[in-house]
C-alpha cells in the first residue's frame, strides 16, 4: 500500500506544470555524453532523438472498418502539394418504408450531409416575413451559418460536387478497400455548390412563439426526381428491388466527389448522419387524390459497404524539401523539419537515444532520481488556421498502443495526447509517454520505436478508455496537414524528449 501511495504522489508532481518545477531550482540540464551526476540539480532535462519522415506513398486502407467519417473536398499548398477526396457508399433498401401505391409522382429526392461544427460560433441574420399588423406581432425567419469543425481551406470559399451512381460494386462491410481505389462512376444524380459554412433555418414570432424548429445544419444537395422515378419507383415489383441482395447488384451505390479541381477546402463527416429520402405522392387510380409519403433508404445500418477515395497528384506541387525527405529521408541524424498529413500522407518516426536513456537509468539507480514525467513536444513552424484536435502515437517496434495511452487514464487531467488547447493557441501538440519512459529506464523493457500521425485513436463508445485498436484510428479520414520542427535544430523548438524528476 505504501509503494502505491509513493506512486500515486509522483504522478500528482508530474502533472504540476514544468514552470513550477523548474522554480525550484534554475539549472536546466542536456544529457548527454558529458552528465555529471553532480550538476543534476534541476527538474528537468532532455534526450535527444532521431525523428524523420515516413512516406506511406499515399495510400491508406479507408473502408467500412476503418472511415468512421467521409471526407469530401480539394485542398492545395506549396509545401504538401494537392490532394483530392471523394466518397462512395453503397445504398440499401428502407428498413421500415414500402413503395406505395399504383401510380407514384416523386416531388424531391434529397440526400443530407451533416458534418460536425461549432454550436457557439455563427452568424445570425433576420428575415421579416409578415410584418406587423394590428396585432403588432412580426412573423421572423431566423438564419444561422455554423463554422464547420473538420474543416481544412480558407473561409469565403465555395466548392462544386457531383452525385453520381456508381458501376464498383463495394462488396460487403468486411471487404478491404484502400484509398487508391478506383470507383466508376455512371449516371450523374445531382450536383450542388457547398459553402464553407452550415445553414439552419427556424421561423418563430416576434413574441417567441416558434413555429418551425431549427433545421438540421448540414448540406442538403438534391438529387433528380425523374431518375428515381424512372429507375425506383418505377421498377416496384421487379427482382432489382426485390430485396437488398439483388438491389446493391443492381443499384450499387452513389459517389460524392468534387468536379472543380482548384483548391477549395476539405471536410469530413459522420457516415452514420447520411441520409437519403425520397419525397412522393402515391395513389392507387388515376382518378383518385394523391397522398404524400416518404421512402428513406438505408444508408447507415452496419451492412452499407464504404470506401474513401483519395488521390494527391502525384505530388507535382509539393514542395522540393518535403519530396527530398519523402524519397530520401535521413534516418540516421534525422531532420530539421517533419511533415505530418492525415489522409494516406507521411507520419513521423522517432528513435530515442540510447545512451542518454541509460544515464537516466544511472541517476534512477545511483543518484535518488525518480522521475515524474516525460513528454514530447511537437512545435508547429507556423501557426496555421487549419488544425487538428490531436496527433497520436504508437509502439512501433512491437506494434501496440503505448502504455501511457490507459495506464493513468483513471487520473483526471492526465492525457496521452492531450486535444490541442486553441483558445491559449500554443503551437505545438504534446505525447505524453511518463509510463513508456519509466518502463524503460525502472524496468530494462527496451527502447521501443515510436511511430507518430495524424488524428486519434477510436474508442468503443464515447468517453470510453476501451480503444479499438492502434491501427483503428481517425487518421484515414483528417484532411490536416502540418509541419513541425524536427531534432536537427537549436533552441527551445527542438523536438526532443523532455523528462520531468525529483532528487532526494
Amino acid at each position: 500500500m505504501k509503494i502505491l501511495k509513493s506512486k500515486i504522489k509522483l504522478f500528482f508532481l508530474s502533472l504540476l506544470p514544468a514552470f513550477i518545477l523548474l522554480s525550484c531550482e534554475n539549472d536546466t540540464t542536456d544529457v548527454g555524453a558529458d552528465l555529471i551526476p553532480g550538476k543534476l540539480e534541476g527538474r528537468n532535462t532532455f534526450v535527444d532523438l532521431v525523428a524523420y519522415n515516413v512516406y506511406n506513398n499515399d495510400t491508406i486502407r479507408a473502408d467500412y472498418n476503418t472511415l468512421g467519417s467521409g471526407l469530401i473536398g480539394v485542398y492545395e499548398d506549396n509545401t504538401f502539394g494537392k490532394s483530392k477526396a471523394s466518397f462512395a457508399i453503397q445504398v440499401r433498401l428502407s428498413v421500415s418504408d414500402e413503395i406505395k401505391g399504383k401510380i407514384q409522382k416523386v416531388d424531391s429526392v434529397i440526400l443530407s450531409i451533416n458534418p460536425p461544427f461549432n454550436a457557439s460560433s455563427y452568424k445570425e441574420r433576420k428575415i421579416v416575413l409578415n410584418p406587423a399588423s394590428s396585432s403588432g406581432i412580426d412573423t421572423i425567419k431566423y438564419v444561422k451559418k455554423y463554422t464547420l469543425a473538420s474543416f481544412l481551406g480558407k473561409s469565403g470559399n465555395a466548392m462544386a460536387v457531383d452525385v453520381n451512381r456508381i458501376n464498383t460494386f463495394l462488396k460487403s462491410t468486411s471487404s478491404k478497400f484502400y484509398s487508391s481505389e478506383t470507383i466508376d462512376i455512371g449516371d450523374k444524380l445531382g450536383t450542388a455548390v457547398l459553402g464553407d459554412s452550415l445553414t439552419s433555418i427556424s421561423v418563430r414570432t416576434s413574441e417567441g412563439t416558434v413555429i418551425t424548429e431549427p433545421t438540421t445544419a448540414g448540406y442538403r444537395i438534391k438529387l433528380d426526381p425523374d431518375y428515381f422515378k424512372e429507375h425506383f419507383f418505377g421498377k416496384k415489383g421487379s427482382a432489382d428491388i426485390s430485396d437488398n441482395s439483388r438491389f446493391i447488384q443492381y443499384f450499387k451505390g452513389i459517389k460524392i466527389h468534387p468536379i472543380d479541381e482548384n483548391s477549395k477546402f476539405m471536410f469530413n463527416f459522420p457516415v452514420n448522419k447520411m441520409t437519403l429520402v425520397a419525397y412522393y405522392k402515391y395513389k392507387e387510380n388515376p382518378s383518385d387524390s394523391y397522398t404524400t409519403a416518404t421512402y428513406s433508404f438505408s444508408m447507415n445500418s452496419a451492412y452499407n459497404s464504404v470506401v474513401g477515395e483519395y488521390n494527391f497528384y502525384h505530388r507535382n506541387s509539393a514542395s522540393s524539401q518535403f519530396m527530398e525527405q519523402m524519397n530520401n529521408p535521413d534516418k540516421q541524424n534525422g531532420e530539421s523539419v517533419l511533415f505530418l498529413q492525415g489522409m494516406g500522407g507521411p507520419s513521423i518516426h522517432i528513435k530515442l537515444n540510447d545512451s542518454q536513456l541509460e544515464a537516466i537509468r544511472d541517476s534512477i539507480q545511483n543518484h535518488n532520481w525518480a522521475i515524474t514525467g516525460a513528454k514530447l513536444k511537437f512545435y508547429l513552424t507556423e501557426n496555421v488556421s487549419s488544425k487538428p484536435d490531436y496527433i497520436y502515437g504508437y509502439n512501433y517496434t512491437q506494434k501496440k498502443f503505448l502504455p501511457d495511452l490507459t495506464y493513468y487514464s483513471a487520473i483526471a487531467g492526465y492525457f496521452f495526447n492531450p486535444k490541442y488547447d486553441f483558445d491559449s493557441n500554443p503551437q505545438y501538440y504534446t505525447l505524453n509517454i511518463t509510463k513508456q519512459i519509466k518502463d524503460i529506464v525502472e524496468k530494462n523493457k527496451p527502447n521501443d520505436e515510436i511511430l507518430v500521425e495524424m488524428g486519434n485513436f477510436i474508442s468503443r463508445s464515447t468517453n470510453s478508455n476501451q480503444y479499438l485498436g492502434y491501427t483503428r484510428t481517425t487518421r484515414a479520414y483528417e484532411p490536416f496537414r502540418l509541419t513541425f520542427y524536427g531534432n536537427k535544430n537549436s533552441g527551445d523548438k527542438k523536438l526532443r524528449l523532455e523528462i520531468l524528476y525529483t532528487k532526494n
